[in-house]
């Protein structure tokens, strides 16, 4: 993984490779490969990707229960390498920042990255213990993103967010109207957003 990916993750990204480190060593293994991401990510329980899987009933038991445990020499202490799966995973959470026009790569972009490389262990593994498809996980993420954007931008409180909280269906419907606008979906939302205020106040007057 390059020096430049590792410098924009968020403290609570690199906290989940450091877990996923852990993990693989708990396991006896000599490498760090993409379930032992997931279960870093479950495992950093403030980052926004514990929160949705979390969300979905998947449980860090459940994980670290199915990880294949490794035998014969216990596992060196000194850096454990990383899979060529997991370096593209990490390397691919810098193009899903860069799509959700962020600067910094969270947990969040990083379990979209695993979602989308669905031949990775760790995506086998979350569409086995995942009670949902995994394409409904990936809208609930992008979802939670475009509101927790919302509310930054707008300077929305935790009353007022609910005016623009939406079903993962009715999410999809906006992705494909600002796609169709040719519009991000956080610029798009929040044009709708500031429209509707504008015609709710000239009708005030």
């Amino acid at each position: 993984m390059g020096a430049m990916v590792f410098e924009r993750f968020t403290d609570q990204a690199r906290r989940t490779v450091v877990l996923a480190s852990e993990a693989a060593r708990a396991h006896n293994q000599d490498y760090l490969g993409t379930e032992h991401i997931l279960l870093g990510l479950i495992r950093e329980r403030d980052g926004a990707a514990a929160r949705a899987l979390e969300s979905f009933g998947v449980s860090e038991a459940v994980l670290d229960s199915r990880l294949t445990t490794g035998h014969g020499e216990q596992a060196r202490s000194e850096h454990i390498p990383f899979t060529r799966d997991t370096k593209r995973i990490l390397e691919q959470s810098l193009r899903e920042t860069s799509l959700l026009g962020h600067e910094r790569i969270g947990t969040e972009q990083i379990l979209l990255a695993l979602i989308d490389d669905r031949e990775s262990t760790g995506a086998r593994l979350l569409g086995e213990v995942l009670p949902v498809d995994v394409d409904q996980l990936r809208q609930h993420i992008l979802r939670q993103v475009t509101e927790h954007r919302l509310t930054a931008e707008l300077g929305l409180g935790p009353t007022h967010l609910t005016t623009v909280r939406l079903t993962d269906t009715e999410h999809a419907l906006c992705v494909a109207a600002a796609a169709k606008a040719g519009q991000r979906i956080d610029a798009w939302m929040r044009d709708r957003i500031l429209d509707a205020a504008r015609v709710d106040d000239a009708s005030t007057e």
